[in-house]
């Protein structure tokens, strides 16, 4: 994922379709000429069996894909919806701190634009790395802003609900991230769909490779692939060209920074 992470998606796309349909095509060479060719008759005979088989290998491998597309393009909208969450609370907090006037609330509003900026500098490209994590600077920088908070809080007292409520939901929505950082899919979802994939690349060998046959083989394996690489391209949401912008938080406080 670390190499595959660098690409763009248009190139991961059309490596994982082209990968998929080339390897397909010689697996059922081989297959062919090592299972089907010679028995040839006997596979006559069985040949709805044979249907049955590769059709079931098939439907296995959709399956399988098709849940775990569902599962990765739901994590990747609950963590941009999370950070247009957090967005706001950052933006409400300065707020807060804004109407209730005094030095504290000044010093507590630089804190929470430092913070900002962390989170939209260091921690982004943390939550990306192969070992998705939340940034050390982030986090110090989230401690000076829970005391400047405090500060606030103990001067203006009437304050302090709504100040903590935020504060709160902006600890928890950070959380959240790395949650969404770190819920990739399994390996195991890979063996199974890559065991499925195979024998139903084993079974194309049981038809006659001309250029029909072959450029079925290819379109059909190739489109699999395509859902392959999709998965590799959400399973990763802070990583890579379709990935979760810092945008919204970075303009929550009118400060836009590029990612």
């Amino acid at each position: 994922m670390e190499t595959v992470g660098r690409l763009s998606d248009g190139v991961m796309l059309l490596s994982g379709a082209a990968t998929t349909a080339a390897l397909a095509l010689a697996i059922a060479y081989v297959s062919r000429g090592l299972f089907f060719a010679r028995g040839q008759t006997k596979l006559e005979v069985h040949s709805k069996l044979a249907e049955l088989v590769h059709n079931s290998l098939l439907a296995f491998t959709v399956f399988v894909l098709a849940m775990v597309l569902s599962d990765v393009r739901s994590n990747l909208g609950k963590a941009d919806d999370a950070t247009l969450r957090e967005a706001g609370t950052i933006a409400r907090l300065d707020r807060e701190l804004a109407i209730t006037h005094g030095a504290e609330a000044e010093a507590a509003r630089a804190n929470l634009r430092d913070y900002t900026d962390a989170v939209t500098s260091s921690e982004w490209s943390a939550l990306g790395a192969p070992e998705p994590a939340l940034s050390p600077s982030a986090e110090q920088s989230l401690q000076a802003l829970i005391t400047g908070v405090r500060a606030v809080t103990a001067t203006h007292p009437d304050s302090a609900p709504a100040l903590g409520t935020l504060i709160d939901k902006l600890v928890d929505l950070r959380q959240g991230r790395l949650e969404s950082a770190t819920k990739s899919v399994p390996h195991v979802f890979w063996w199974v769909i890559s065991a499925f994939l195979l024998g139903a690349m084993v079974m194309n060998g049981r038809h006659p490779l001309d250029r029909t046959s072959c450029t079925l083989i290819t379109l059909h394996m190739g489109a699999i692939g395509l859902v392959m690489a999709l998965i590799l391209i959400m399973d990763e949401p802070f990583r890579g060209e379709t990935s979760i912008s810092p945008a919204p938080i970075s303009k929550a406080l009118g400060s836009v920074k590029s990612h």
